[in-house]
């Protein structure tokens, strides 16, 4: 890993930060192996289900900056797949909701676990004064994202 970051010191600090985001890129889309099916749009779909849902179509499209035909189109396969599902509260029956089934919450598991595994895989190469800087800088970066 050190081959990969060497150049850091010369690297402004976004560069360096976009190094390393891209490191993390790569790991997760390793880990959607797991899910040859998913395209990543898909993925990016079920994971904001999953953390802000329940939602309607128009939130998803909203939150993910797509068309509302886009959208419909995505969340159709992923409820074809059984990945999401669609419900109707009954204060509104007209507004359809979307959650995240169980047979989503077990592939974003998987997932989540092969990334782990990988990442941890990673930081076993470093040493314990990098591993924990690391940490804190993205408790850090990921607060000041919001």
């Amino acid at each position: 890993m050190a081959s990969a970051l060497s150049g850091f010191e010369s690297a402004s600090d976004g560069a360096a930060v976009e190094q390393a985001s891209l490191a993390l890129v790569e790991l997760t889309l390793k880990a959607m192996t797991a899910a040859p099916q998913l395209s990543v749009l898909q993925l990016r779909v079920l994971l904001s289900v999953e953390r802000h849902g329940p939602l309607r179509l128009g939130e998803v499209a909203g939150l993910l900056d797509l068309s509302a035909p886009s959208a419909s189109r995505l969340v159709a396969r992923l409820v074809d797949d059984g990945l999401i599902l669609r419900n109707t509260p009954p204060a509104d029956r007209r507004q359809v909701q979307l959650v995240v089934s169980a047979k989503g919450r077990r592939l974003l598991t998987r997932l989540r676990g092969n990334r782990q595994r990988d990442i941890d895989r990673v930081l076993d190469l470093m040493s314990p004064d990098d591993r924990s800087a690391l940490v804190q800088g993205l408790a850090a970066f990921a607060d000041a994202s919001g």
